[in-house]
C-alpha cells in the first residue's frame, strides 16, 4: 500500500483530500505544519507529498525541496486554487482545486506511475 502526505493549511481540505484517498486504498497522512511534514517524512517512507502551494509557515515548492533532499525518491503533487507561475517554474505535478474524486485519482496515479529517476534500466529482452 502506498502512502500519501497531504499538507495543506486547511484542515476542510485535508479531511475531504484524505477521505477521498482513503476511498481509494491509500494510506494517508496530513499536517498542516510543513516542519511536521519533513519530521513525518524522515520517520518512515513517503510515496507521494500532496501539497498546497500557498501557506503561511512554508510555501509548497520549498517543503517539496527539503523533503526530496531527505527522501529524494518520493514523488510530489503540489495544488493550489491560485494559477501558479511558480509551479509552473519549478516543473512539478499541479492539480488545480477545486478537483472532483476522479480527477484527484487520476492525477495522484499519473504521477505514482511515473519512473523514479533512481530505477534501473529495464534489461534488454
Amino acid at each position: 500500500m502506498q502512502t500519501i502526505l497531504v499538507v495543506d493549511d486547511e484542515e476542510v481540505v485535508r479531511s475531504v483530500v484524505r477521505d477521498m484517498l482513503e476511498s481509494d486504498e491509500y494510506t494517508v497522512l496530513d499536517t498542516g505544519d510543513p516542519q511536521h511534514a519533513l519530521r513525518l517524512a524522515g520517520e518512515q517512507p513517503i510515496h507521494l507529498l500532496l501539497s498546497d502551494v500557498v501557506m503561511p509557515v512554508m510555501k509548497g515548492p520549498e517543503l517539496a525541496t527539503k523533503l526530496l533532499a531527505t527522501s529524494p525518491s518520493t514523488k510530489v503533487l503540489l495544488m493550489s486554487a491560485y494559477p501558479m507561475s511558480e509551479v509552473a517554474e519549478s516543473e512539478r505535478a499541479f492539480l488545480s482545486k477545486p478537483f472532483s474524486l476522479q480527477v484527484l485519482n487520476d492525477k495522484v496515479r499519473e504521477v505514482l506511475e511515473e519512473p523514479s529517476p533512481f530505477a534501473r534500466p529495464a534489461r534488454p529482452a
